[in-house]
């Protein structure tokens, strides 16, 4: 029988209203013991060091507000530029970019150039390593392809060979065939290329590197 089938209408209203509950708590920017505590420098440190944007501040301000807890704007604002001073280190810029993470553009002026040269050359070794993992997923893929060919090949040829087979059935088993056997040499080739752009572009990865 279905679950909730037989429970009454107040019981399954309850159910839903703790799981939206549960939903809606799961979506909330700060918990309720963070809103009580009111540490807003340590909150605005916390964004800026993971170079949120400050829009965020919104989100913090209505989840706060259902428990009638108004955020201190000044201490907030604060905190988050002391952690993006953090955040907009060069070094933390190579690793944000090699994470393929999307700079939004926080930092302040006078940190931004060198935080954008770090970020964008770690990003490129970023795009490279993803370029590189992308050929490696195609190989795999024709490789399983021949190799799913090479066994469709030896099942034909073994019902060629099987007794009983009607001139009707040899036929078409042989068209098969050559159709099957054709298809390698253009895996294969195809095979060579990948595997020859994969050299080229690990040879870039690791310069980059």
């Amino acid at each position: 029988m279905p679950w909730g089938l037989n429970m009454p209408k107040k019981k399954i209203g309850d159910c839903f209203l703790t799981l939206l509950l549960f939903v809606l708590s799961g979506c909330a920017s700060l918990s309720e013991e963070e809103c009580l505590t009111g540490d807003w420098e340590g909150i605005g440190y916390r964004d800026g060091l993971q170079g949120e944007l400050q829009g965020v501040l919104s989100e913090h301000q209505k989840s706060c507000s259902e428990y009638q807890i108004s955020l201190n704007l000044d201490e907030y604002l604060q905190g988050r530029k002391q952690g993006l001073k953090a955040y907009c280190l060069p070094n933390n810029g190579f690793r944000v970019g090699l994470r393929g993470v999307e700079y939004s553009y926080v930092c302040p002026k006078a940190l931004e150039k060198s935080f954008l040269i770090e970020y964008q050359r770690g990003r490129t070794i970023y795009l490279q390593e993803q370029k590189v993992n992308a050929l490696k997923a195609e190989i795999e893929s024709v490789k399983q392809q021949l190799k799913k060919l090479t066994k469709k090949i030896k099942t034909t040829e073994r019902n060629l060979l099987k007794e009983g087979v009607s001139r009707h059935e040899r036929k078409a088993l042989l068209e098969s065939l050559r159709e099957q056997e054709r298809e390698v040499p253009l895996l294969s080739s195809e095979l060579d290329q990948l595997e020859a752009g994969l050299i080229s572009e690990e040879f870039i990865l690791r310069r980059l590197r």
